[in-house]
């Protein structure tokens, strides 16, 4: 039986008998390392725009998710790539609902200098009419990306956000570029000044225990910060050589 149903204020469009969008592709390519490249999409008729999923031949960042002017980043520094992979036990959630004429953008950056390829698609709902971006308030914050720093052999670098307006800050994620990050490990994360770490003096918490593979909540942080306040994640490097690093909250 054909039924409509209403979940968030929304009119899912059709039932399950009729044939609705439930992608919306987005523009995917050659990619030149180092270089921002920017990928569009635009779902054509009104829905609603659940996960992000995306993909790259080698590691990089999303610089910024745009809906509209809207960026869903509500931090100045980019977000790591493996956010939206398909492997991430993480739900890369959109939740935003669009209407036809609303261009989706993706900047994205790549590591290295050749040529590599970007790829990725929206999942989505036929929804009878989308409520203004504006309308939707505080729904556009979803993640609060950490940048991206390149930490020396024997040595530690921070990455540093800054908020670019108020929101929560949900589960970590903390991403080393190379097979051999086992080396790296996160010596202090402070949130708007303070370290969220209580332990023994040098000891530290493995990058790869808050990477992609980690489950949702059990590396929540669950803390608000408001615009122009700052995280700083420390990491420390004891491979043999320089490896980067990158990371992200999944926020609301």
């Amino acid at each position: 039986m054909d039924m409509k149903a209403t979940a968030n204020c929304l009119q899912i469009k059709g039932g399950n008998n009729d044939v609705t969008p439930k992608f919306v592709p987005v523009g995917f390519g050659a990619v030149t390392g180092s270089v921002k490249t920017t990928f569009t999409a635009k779902a054509q008729e009104d829905v609603y725009l659940k996960y992000l999923l995306a993909k790259a031949s080698t590691y990089g960042v999303l610089n910024d998710i745009r809906i509209g002017n809207q960026s869903l980043n509500c931090s100045d520094s980019a977000i790591e790539l493996t956010a939206f992979s398909e492997f991430s036990q993480r739900r890369p959630l959109i939740g935003v609902a669009v209407d036809g004429n609303i261009q989706l953008s993706l900047d994205v950056t790549l590591d290295g200098v050749g040529s590599e390829t970007f790829q990725g698609g929206f999942t989505c709902e036929a929804i009878e009419k989308a409520p203004t971006i504006a309308q939707q308030g505080s729904a556009i914050n979803k993640f609060f990306g950490l940048g991206s720093v390149s930490v020396p052999s024997a040595g530690s670098a921070q990455l540093s956000a800054q908020a670019l307006r108020d929101c929560f800050l949900k589960d970590l994620l903390v991403v080393g570029h190379e097979a051999s990050d086992l080396g790296l490990t996160i010596t202090d994360v402070t949130i708007k000044g303070r370290s969220i770490f209580s332990g023994q003096s040098g000891d530290a918490v493995g990058v790869n225990v808050v990477n992609q593979y980690a489950q949702a909540g059990l590396v929540a942080v669950n803390t608000m910060i408001e615009t122009n306040q700052r995280v700083v994640v420390t990491v420390a490097n004891a491979t043999g050589g320089a490896i980067t690093v990158s990371g992200a909250f999944y926020a609301e």
